[in-house]
């Protein structure tokens, strides 16, 4: 898998995807509307196809690890290059919806590594 990047203003981080590590890129499709007797509704509709990706990746940069925690948090809207090498404009409006924070400090704790799961849907 090629370089990715995640972008927000002036914000930059570039990283490359550990794709023997579970990475995932899905289309989550149009779904119908399912109601029960009473009427309520059990599903979401969305009008259009969203990609969804799971990137597993290694972070070295702490300053980098602590920025995509942050956006998680914060819900910031991103932009995401998903394949620098060889589609250079390609790009998706993301948010970052993990439960918590995506990258954590590695053991040992005197190695500069974050590791993780970032999970990414379209807007």
């Amino acid at each position: 898998m090629a370089l990715q990047k995640l972008v927000s203003g002036a914000t930059e981080i570039e990283f490359n995807p550990l794709v023997n590590a579970g990475y995932i890129q899905t289309i989550i499709q149009n779904t119908p509307r399912w109601r029960s007797v009473s009427g309520d509704l059990f599903s979401y509709q969305f009008f259009t196809d969203k990609w969804h990706y799971e990137i597993p990746v290694i972070i070295t940069v702490k300053a980098s690890a602590d920025q995509i925690n942050s956006w998680t948090k914060l819900n910031t809207e991103l932009t995401f290059y998903y394949d620098l090498e060889n589609e250079a404009t390609g790009t998706r409006t993301v948010h970052i919806i993990n439960e918590g924070d995506p990258l954590q400090m590695t053991v040992p704790t005197w190695e500069n590594r974050y590791e993780g799961m970032i999970i990414l849907e379209e807007v």
